[in-house]
């Protein structure tokens, strides 16, 4: 059916200045608080769209104005052509409206000019719907008459079910309007009920109107009495509390004024403390100061000094050169004249060589055929050999490979377990702590001003500790610099010491291969000499350049000092001022409070002046007023007992009869209460059995049902746990079988003597195992060692068990970090020295860590034992000098061990950054990189040396590089972990401290 809508039609014409506004442009104004424009689109009809345009005018004409459209009701169906454009003069934005619902229209489009200033303008618009055609009857009529014999049986049977749908609507009003007349009697006699019940209320509320009038009468007249003796109690009470109240606040006031004038002594003596520590500061700061200027003369005078006797050694050194050259041309002509003779021997000699290494040379080479040939024979029973043993090891390790794979899924489903229950446990722990929390929120704050209370007076102490730990610091770092240089010193003298040893024997060597080298050497010599002619030049450059430089370093001293000492006294300057400031602040503070004391003293006088001045004409009045009372209640007290008297007697009366009403009325309410709640009673009590009934039936459906399920899944899971047991000992049998079948093989196809006494070797041994050779039981017994016992034998056999199971066994590993183990093991390394049975704990300590580090699971619990790698870094830096011992077992020294481990526990980036964070950390290392690389460098070159030598004396100076195959990149794996390309543990020093420097990526 076509709504039917409601239409006006406006006759009336649309005035001319009406028109011409709605045909003129709206203008929008880029100015601070500038009215808001309409933008009127009219009347659209909804599927159209309609478009206005918005003129936009900048009055600053010198500046551009970038616009932003910053908001558009887009959900109403608003666009415009552009949302962010630039002005100069003005501009005109286009907006576009098509209407997406019928209606009235008015919303906001802002604008953001130069991002700063925001602007509106106002949308309006009607939407309208298209006009429906109207359909004409003659089409229903024709249509209706068009239908076929179907439709027309169709529509009388809708209309039969219509009829019998209308009879049971009329069947259940019938029914629902007897209900209603019925609730209405019903409703009628309770009213009439409730009214005779409220009739006899009223007269029963009338009688007891009565009485409680005399009662009250009889009431007023007792507490008027009982008032006057109150109020006359009170009184002297009042009196009393407030000759209490007086000396009380006398004292109050006296407690107050000692309270602040206490307060403003500590303040003071606090200045003065203040400004005593200030001034001894100040001395101790110029002291400093001038031992540092000392410190620079003496500098300055050490260099003047050293840089003299540096020019004496050189003078001296040109004259030992030219007599070295005069020496060694001398040497040169006997050496030439050797030299021949020696050559003619030499060549006869080579003759007869000659000859003999030709015989020689054949009798090698057939004796080098036959060697080929035999170790190309072992050489090929070997490879046999071995593929067959790798075909056993790999079946091994498949075998363990698989058996590890089902206990991490073993343990993994165990963790799960107790990952939930430990859940299920923390939900509850997590409701009882907010409770706490909540509980403890209070005691906390208490304690928090408690705490703050005390943290002022630690404050001050702190500021005393501070001081003395300053001056402790500047003493120390003054001691160290010493020490570092006296250090240096020292080993500059070793190594020239070393150096002038190396020289002798490098003379003796030389002198003796002089017969044979001399024409070669004085080529070199001549070379040489041109050679230190350059290096003598670069170094008086050096030398001038060093001399210019030191003199630069002492003006740039020099200026620093009196820069530093001028801002001390710019600082002591306005630090007086400061004080000076603080000190006619207190002298005004200290004035205003005296004054401000007198006059509440004086105000506190006239107050109670006035106060007992007020209380002596109360007092007196109070006495007139009594005796005037006296009176009227002797006068009162007459009255009232005649009329008590009468009024007595005509009550009993009354109560009689109004007792017996109300008594019957009694009865009958208590009867019929007892008969409702009876009523209710039995109604509960059905209810509540039918209910029991439905439940119990209900629980044993479910009971049944759960059982059954239950039963079900047992039974399922049971089957299943049986397949899996099956074949998983049938897959355990065929490993058995498989394992004794290949040894079985391996026997018969490589039986011999050494394997069959090997056997027998093995199975003494295995006879005589003991339980106690166990690995674990070693474990247990290495802990409870180390734990217990403080005697070094028992630590050492503790720590020596511990590595060999920590390097074997997983489990070890983790059963060592559970015990705790870990922190005794860091404490026995920083409780150790250099003594050579330390040094093996040490040893055996960097072992086990470093095994315990190579398992994924054990790394973190070395790395969060507390100063684990303060630890590590005070080891390198105590045994770098031990660095490069590779006699020791397995090549490793207790320095590349350390390196190692540090490298180990570092291969995470956020420990790497944690210890980088660490002070002086990434210092320590690059000192010790030097260190090791200057040793590493000289040991180097002392190689090289020999080398040459011993090549100079077979004839060839040249050192064949040994080649080498490239390998992948070795990782980080366990002892137990069989696999090729495993990372060994790093012998040299300067490999092992390189290792650290890059996993902490430090630049050196």
């Amino acid at each position: 059916r076509p709504q039917r809508r409601n239409g006006v039609w406006d006759i009336s014409p649309v005035r001319r200045e009406e028109a011409d506004k709605e045909n003129d442009i709206p203008v929008l104004s880029l100015i601070q608080f500038s009215k808001a424009p309409f933008v009127s689109f009219g009347a659209v009809k909804l599927g159209t769209s309609k478009s206005a345009v918005l003129r936009i005018e900048n009055p600053n004409e010198d500046v551009e104005a970038v616009v932003i459209v910053e908001k558009i009701a887009s959900n109403k169906g608003f666009s415009v052509d552009y949302s962010t454009f630039t002005i100069e003069v003005s501009c005109n934005l286009t907006i576009t409206w098509t209407p997406v619902e019928e209606g009235g229209v008015r919303e906001l489009i802002i604008f953001n000019a130069n991002g700063v200033v925001k602007h509106q303008a106002v949308l309006l618009g009607r939407a309208e719907a298209p006009k429906r055609k109207k359909v004409r009857q003659t089409f229903i009529a024709t249509i209706s008459k068009t239908q076929p014999r179907a439709y027309r049986l169709r529509k009388s049977r809708k209309m039969e079910r219509e009829n019998h749908a209308a009879k049971v609507i009329q069947g259940a009003f019938r029914k629902w309007h007897e209900k209603k007349t019925s609730e209405k009697v019903a409703a009628a006699v309770k009213i009439q009920a409730w009214y005779r019940m409220q009739v006899c209320l009223h007269q029963y509320r009338k009688i007891k109107v009565s009485m409680k009038d005399s009662y009250l009468a009889l009431r007023n007249a007792t507490v008027k009495i009982q008032a006057t003796w109150r109020g006359r109690k009170v009184r002297k009470r009042l009196d009393k509390e407030n000759r209490c109240a007086t000396i009380i606040q006398a004292w109050f006031h006296r407690y107050v004024a000692q309270k602040q004038y206490t307060a403003t002594k500590a303040s003071t003596l606090v200045i003065q403390q203040h400004f005593r520590r200030y001034m001894a500061m100040k001395t101790t700061r110029k002291a400093f100061l001038d031992i540092q200027a000392a410190v620079a003369i003496q500098a300055a005078y050490r260099g003047l000094k050293v840089r003299k006797e540096v020019f004496k050694s050189h003078r001296a050194a040109t004259v030992i050169q030219s007599a070295f050259r005069k020496y060694k041309e001398q040497v040169k002509y006997q050496a030439m004249r050797l030299s021949a003779i020696i050559i003619q021997r030499y060549y006869r000699s080579w003759v007869l060589q000659k000859q003999e290494r030709n015989k020689f040379l054949k009798l090698k080479h057939s004796a080098i055929l036959i060697q080929a040939v035999f170790r190309g024979h072992c050489a090929r029973k070997d490879i046999a050999k071995m593929q067959k043993a790798a075909t056993i090891i790999q079946a091994n390790f498949r075998m363990h490979k698989r058996r590890t794979d089902f206990k991490k899924q073993q343990r993994a489903a165990c963790v799960l377990q107790q990952r939930f229950r430990a859940q299920k446990e923390m939900n509850c722990d997590l409701l009882r702590y907010q409770r706490q929390k909540r509980a403890s929120v209070v005691i906390q704050a208490a304690y928090r001003g408690m705490k703050s209370r005390q943290q002022v007076k630690r404050m001050h102490q702190a500021a005393c500790v501070i001081q003395r730990s300053y001056k402790t610091h500047c003493e120390r770092k003054w001691y160290q610099a010493l020490k570092n240089s006296t250090l240096t010193i020292q080993r500059r003298y070793r190594a020239t010491i070393v150096a002038k040893r190396q020289m002798q024997c490098y003379q003796r060597k030389r002198r003796a291969a002089v017969l044979l080298q001399a024409v070669f050497r004085g080529h070199r010599a001549r070379k040489e000499l041109a050679n230190r002619t350059k290096a003598a030049l670069v170094i008086q450059s050096n030398f001038r350049r060093y001399r210019e430089e030191m003199k630069y370093q002492a003006l740039r001293l020099a200026a620093v000092i009196i820069q530093r000492r001028y801002r001390a006294l710019v600082t002591g300057h306005k630090a007086r001022q400061r004080l000076s400031r603080m000190h006619r602040a207190a002298t005004v503070i200290q004035a205003n409070f005296r004054k401000h004391k007198e006059e509440s003293v004086f105000k506190k006088q006239r107050w109670a002046a006035c106060l007992i001045q007020q209380k002596f004409r109360a007092q007196r009045r109070m006495k007139f007023e009594m005796d005037n009372y006296q009176k009227q209640k002797e006068a009162v007290v007459v009255l009232q007992a005649a009329y008590r008297g009468l009024k007595a007697r005509q009550s009993v009366k009354r109560m009689h009869k109004a007792a017996s009403v109300v008594q019957l009325t009694y009865k009958t309410y208590c009867q019929r209460k007892k008969y409702l709640a009876l009523k209710a009673a039995v109604v509960a009590i059905q209810k509540r059995y039918q209910f029991e009934r439905m439940r119990e039936a209900a629980l044993f459906i479910q009971a049944a049902y759960r059982g059954l399920k239950v039963r079900k899944e047992v039974s399922q899971s049971h089957h299943a746990a049986t397949v899996i047991q099956s074949a998983f000992r049938r897959h355990k049998h065929e490993v058995v079988y498989q394992a004794l079948w290949r040894g079985y093989r391996s026997r018969c196809l490589n039986d011999n003597a050494k394997v069959v006494k090997l056997r027998q070797r093995l199975k003494k041994v295995t006879a005589g195992v003991r339980e106690e050779d166990k690995l674990c039981n070693k474990t247990s017994t290495a802990l409870d060692y180390l734990l217990r016992y403080k005697h070094f034998s028992y630590i050492l056999e503790a720590l020596k068990n511990l590595e060999t199971a920590t390097r074997l066994s997983p489990e070890c590993c983790e059963r060592l970090v559970e015990s705790g183990a870990t922190k005794v093991i860091f404490t026995l390394i920083r409780c150790c020295n250099r003594s050579v049975p330390c040094m093996e704990v040490i040893t055996y300590s960097i072992q086990i860590l470093l095994n315990l580090s190579k398992y994924h699971e054990t790394i973190e619990a070395v790395y969060s034992v507390e100063s684990s790698v303060d630890t590590l870094l005070e080891l390198l830096q105590r045994y770098r000098e031990k660095a490069g011992d590779k006699v020791a077992e397995k090549g490793g020294s207790i320095f590349t061990k350390a390196c190692f481990l540090l490298a180990l526990l570092l291969q995470d980036k956020r420990r790497a950054l944690e210890v980088t964070k660490i002070p002086k950390a990434v210092d320590r290392l690059q000192s010790i990189y030097r260190l090791t690389a200057r040793k590493h460098k000289m040991d180097a070159d002392r190689t090289v040396t020999k080398q040459k030598m011993n090549a100079s004396i077979n004839g060839s100076f040249y050192i064949q590089a040994t080649p080498r195959k490239t390998r992948p990149a070795p990782k980080f794996a366990p002892e137990w972990v069989l696999t090729k390309n495993k990372l060994k543990d790093i012998v040299d020093p300067l490999r092992a401290i390189q290792m650290v420097a890059e996993t902490l990526s430090i630049i050196l």
